[in-house]
C-alpha cells in the first residue's frame, strides 16, 4: 500500500520561508521520529532560496513528506491554512521550519493525551541561539504538567508567566475540522486559534519536558512587531469577544490583556516616529505615558547585548551519554511507566543542550538513557554504541 492511500496518525505542518540549510535538520527530526506513522506538509509560502531543493531531494527518498507551494507570500497564517487543508492524521502537530523536535516527542505526546484525555498537548521549548548565547527553557521554573484553560491562556504572558502562544501544540484532528488560522494574523495567529478552541470547550495540558528544540536566529519573526501587527490583533480580539459572555475571571484577562495590546501600540508607534524623525509624535507619545523610556531604554540595551559577539565557541565535544557514561545522564523512563505529574529532568537536558559548540555534537549512547539524552542536543550527530566499542 502506498504511504498516501492511508491515513496516518499524525499530519505534521510545517510551514515554511526560506528557512535555507536549516530545514533539513527540521525535516530529519520529524521523519526520525519512534512513531513513524505519520506525513509531513511542507506548505511554502513563496520562497526564494534553496530550501524547497532541499524538501524535493528529501520527498525522493520519504514519500511521507508532502510539499505544497503559492505564487505569492502571504504569511504564516495562509502558509498554514494551506497545509490543513491537505491534512490526513488524526492528529496535528506544528513544527516551524526551523526547528527540531526530539526523536520521541510525538509519541510521549500522544501518550500524554491519553493520560489526560486531551484534546490538546504541547511540551516547553529549549530555546537555543546560533549566536551562542545559552540555552534556555521557555517556562522557566515550571516542573510539572499543567492544564490550560481559556482564562489562563488569555493572562499567559501579561501576568508575569511566559506567552503560551509561542508553544507547538498537537491537536486533536476532530477540533480542527472548521476552525482555521485568522489570515489577517501575521503575529499571534497560534495564540488566537488555540484560544478559539479551548472557548469551544477543548480540553489542553502542558507537559514541561522541553521536547521541542526553538531555534532563535536573526531571521526569526515571531518576536518582531510592528503598529500593523498590534492593530490587527487588537482586532481580532475586540471581534472574538464582541459576541462572548466571559464570566469574570474571563472578562478580567480580556480587559488586562487588551490594556497591554494598546500600550504596545502606542510603543511602536512611538519607535516609528522616532525612526522616521517625527518628533513631535515622539514627545507626545512619552508625554502621554513615561513607562516608554523605560521600554526604550531595555529595547537599547537588549539590541547593544546583541550587536556585541559572543566569545567564539570553542569545537563542539564527543560526549558519550548513558547511565554510567562519561557523561553520566539521568536514567531513561519507558513511555508507558512514565508518571506525568512528577518532576522532570527539564534542566539537565537544557544544560547537556549548552554542551554544544562551533559544529555539531557527537554523541555516543551507551543506552536508552543516552539516546534519550542526545535527542535535547541541537542538531546532534548520534553514533551507534559500536562505534565507541571500535574505537576503544
Amino acid at each position: 500500500m502506498h504511504p498516501h492511500d492511508r491515513a496516518p496518525l499524525v499530519s505534521v505542518v510545517m510551514a515554511n520561508f526560506e528557512a535555507g540549510d536549516r530545514i533539513v535538520p527540521a525535516l530529519r527530526s520529524v521523519l526520525g521520529q519512534t512513531m513513524g506513522d505519520l506525513e509531513i506538509i511542507v506548505s511554502d509560502d513563496a520562497s526564494r532560496d534553496h530550501s524547497l531543493a532541499h524538501v524535493r531531494q528529501m520527498m525522493a527518498h520519504d514519500p511521507r513528506i508532502r510539499l505544497v507551494t503559492a505564487p505569492e507570500n502571504r504569511g504564516p497564517a495562509t502558509c498554514r491554512n494551506r497545509a490543513l487543508e491537505l491534512a490526513r492524521g488524526q492528529w496535528l502537530a506544528i513544527v516551524d521550519s526551523d526547528d527540531i523536535i526530539h526523536p520521541e516527542r510525538l509519541e510521549r505526546l500522544l501518550a500524554a493525551a491519553a493520560h489526560y484525555e486531551a484534546d490538546i498537548v504541547a511540551d516547553d521549548l529549549l530555546l537555543f541561539y546560533e549566536d551562542g548565547t545559552e540555552p534556555s527553557l521557555f517556562l522557566g521554573e515550571t516542573d510539572r504538567s499543567f492544564r490550560v484553560s481559556a482564562e489562563r491562556w488569555v493572562s499567559a504572558g501579561i501576568d508575569g508567566s511566559p506567552a503560551l502562544g509561542y508553544l507547538k501544540p498537537l491537536i486533536n484532528a476532530d477540533r480542527l475540522r472548521a476552525p482555521r488560522y485568522d489570515e489577517k494574523l501575521r503575529i499571534g495567529e497560534d495564540y488566537d486559534l488555540i484560544l478559539r478552541l479551548l472557548l469551544a470547550g477543548a480540553d489542553m495540558v502542558v507537559i514541561p519536558e522541553p521536547f521541542y528544540l526553538y531555534r532563535r536566529h536573526s531571521g526569526s519573526i515571531s518576536h518582531r512587531l510592528s503598529a500593523g501587527d498590534v492593530e490587527a490583533m487588537i482586532a481580532r480580539q475586540l471581534a472574538l469577544t464582541q459576541g462572548l459572555s466571559p464570566d469574570a475571571n474571563l472578562a478580567r484577562a480580556f480587559d488586562a490583556r487588551l490594556r497591554s495590546l494598546e500600550q504596545g501600540l502606542a510603543y511602536e508607534r512611538l519607535v516609528a516616529s522616532i525612526k522616521t524623525r517625527q518628533l513631535g509624535i515622539a514627545l507626545s507619545l512619552l508625554a502621554s505615558d513615561p513607562g516608554h523610556l523605560r521600554r526604550l531604554w531595555a529595547s537599547f540595551s537588549e539590541g547593544r547585548d546583541r550587536r556585541q559577539s559572543p566569545p567564539a565557541p570553542g569545537p563542539s565535544p564527543v560526549l558519550t551519554l548513558g547511565e554510567r557514561g562519561e557523561v553520566a545522564v539521568p536514567g531513561y523512563v519507558p513511555i508507558n511507566a512514565t508518571d506525568w505529574d512528577a518532576p522532570t529532568s527539564r534542566r539537565f537536558w537544557r544544560d547537556l543542550a549548552a554542551r554544544r559548540g562551533a559544529g555539531p555534537v557527537r554523541c555516543i549512547p551507551l543506552d536508552d538513557a543516552g539516546a534519550y539524552a542526545a535527542g535535547f542536543i541541537p542538531e546532534a550527530e548520534v553514533a551507534a554504541a559500536e562505534t565507541l566499542r571500535e574505537a576503544s
